[in-house]
């Protein structure tokens, strides 16, 4: 027992030993001698540790004085001392195989760090070569350039975000219309979708982020692919019939649309899923657009309006269904728009401190908010410290007025729902209504 504990010890220990040593001495392996002897002083302890242990176990018997050994007991003695000697030989061939096997793993090592240097030189060759071909003059170097730096970042793991960084800097770049130039960049949103899978599987592209600031788009299309990294769309512009997010996943990301402007008849988000994605509408400007996302579904985080302007268009949420989510409509100027949330699902906590739908500090003049068919059951909308003028909030039989909270609303011209005893909530059709406070009961105080 005390030899294999021995053992075990030597196996545990020696190599830390000899590492440490290697490394002060950069790499220089020590005298075979050296190994040889320290091998040896191993060697005679584990043996006393085993010959004492053995004793111990014995009693401790002492040999009886005079006793001459016979020739076999002679020849047996000789055995074990040619034992002995063989086992010195077995130390120093360990000795030997040690440190060969040290020095095949040192050289292992080194050759791997090698190989990793030339293929980082490698792939930075190709770097400068495929960013060069971009800024070719030529539009076929161009397209050639687009391909080559896809591979690339196929390869190159490591750099991947960054091949993409480029390929998205390049939409950012201001240029001169024409043709060529037209399919480079159609030649980029092909490679693009290539690599960010479908709705139901992510691509090896997914989990990036997309920095699309200020880029121009006109008729985009970004359905039927997924997104799990961030995607910025800051400052750009959604022109032409149709933009396109249909069937799109946002997974755990953040689609940012600060300062967007959207000019396209229609935004389209029918049948996308947010799971768990913020989308940021901040000073953005919708002018005469229709922003769909019917039949979506959205499950927590928060959709936000910030300081949007919406002239003349239509945000619709009809028939989507909303888990845990919130609407939000914060500082908001909208006028002759249309916000529809008819037949929306929601599924909200019990504690959750807002409901589906928050308008709060807004403006709203010549809107209709479509309350019909909501399943009220679940969740809350809340219109806060806000001015209503002509605003129409149509709904139906199932609409609960104890879940319309309305606080500090200025109405003009504008009639809220009535509550289930039949009463309104507030209104004045011929001319402004001071700012009202109507408690979750129904009652209003003005």
């Amino acid at each position: 027992m005390l030899s294999l504990l021995g053992l075990w010890w030597v196996v545990k220990h020696k190599p830390k030993v000899s590492f440490r040593r290697r490394r002060a001495g950069r790499g220089h392996q020590g005298p075979v001698w050296r190994s040889v002897v320290a091998w040896f002083a191993v060697a005679l302890v584990v043996g006393g540790a085993a010959g004492a242990g053995l004793l111990w176990l014995l009693g401790w018997p002492k040999l009886p004085q005079g006793v001459a050994f016979s020739t076999t007991e002679a020849l047996d003695v000789l055995k074990i001392g040619l034992a002995v000697v063989a086992g010195f030989g077995g130390v120093v061939a360990l000795a030997v195989n040690y440190r060969r096997q040290r020095v095949t793993e040192a050289a292992h090592v080194l050759t791997l760090s090698q190989e990793e240097r030339e293929r980082t030189k490698l792939f930075n060759e190709r770097f400068a070569g495929t960013t060069a071909q971009l800024g070719h003059d030529q539009a076929a170097v161009r397209i050639a350039g687009v391909y080559a730096l896809a591979g690339l970042a196929d390869d190159w793991a490591a750099q991947r975000q960054t091949c993409v960084d480029v390929l998205c800097a390049y939409l950012r770049l201001p240029r001169e219309s024409n043709e060529g130039e037209k399919e480079v960049i159609a030649t980029i949103f092909r490679v693009l979708r290539a690599h960010l899978g479908t709705p139901h599987r992510a691509g090896p592209w997914s989990g990036l982020d997309f920095d699309f600031t200020g880029v121009e788009f006109h008729d985009a299309d970004f359905s039927e692919i997924t997104f799990e990294g961030k995607v910025v769309f800051d400052g750009a512009v959604f022109s032409g019939p149709h933009t396109s997010f249909e069937r799109t996943v946002f997974r755990a990301t953040t689609l940012s649309c600060h300062g967007t402007t959207f000019e396209s008849d229609q935004v389209s988000f029918r049948d996308a899923l947010l799971d768990h994605a913020t989308v940021e509408f901040v000073g953005a400007a919708f002018t005469g657009t229709s922003v769909d996302f019917t039949a979506s579904q959205i499950q927590g985080r928060t959709i936000y309006f910030y300081r949007a302007v919406l002239t003349g268009s239509r945000i619709s949420f009809r028939t989507s269904e909303v888990v845990g989510t919130t609407i939000r409509f914060d500082r908001c100027e909208v006028s002759d728009t249309e916000l529809d949330f008819s037949d929306l699902y929601p599924e909200m906590a019990e504690k959750r401190s807002f409901g589906v739908l928050v308008v709060e500090g807004s403006s709203l003049r010549r809107v209709t908010v479509d309350l019909r068919g909501i399943a009220f059951e679940e969740t809350d909308i809340w219109f806060l410290d806000s001015t209503f003028q002509e605003v129409v909030v149509p709904v139906d039989a199932r609409f609960d007025g104890q879940r319309l909270k309305v606080r500090r609303v200025a109405l003009v011209d504008t009639v809220l729902p009535a509550d289930r005893s039949g009463g309104t909530r507030a209104g004045d059709a011929e001319g402004p209504t001071p700012a009202v406070d109507v408690g979750p009961s129904g009652s209003a105080d003005q």
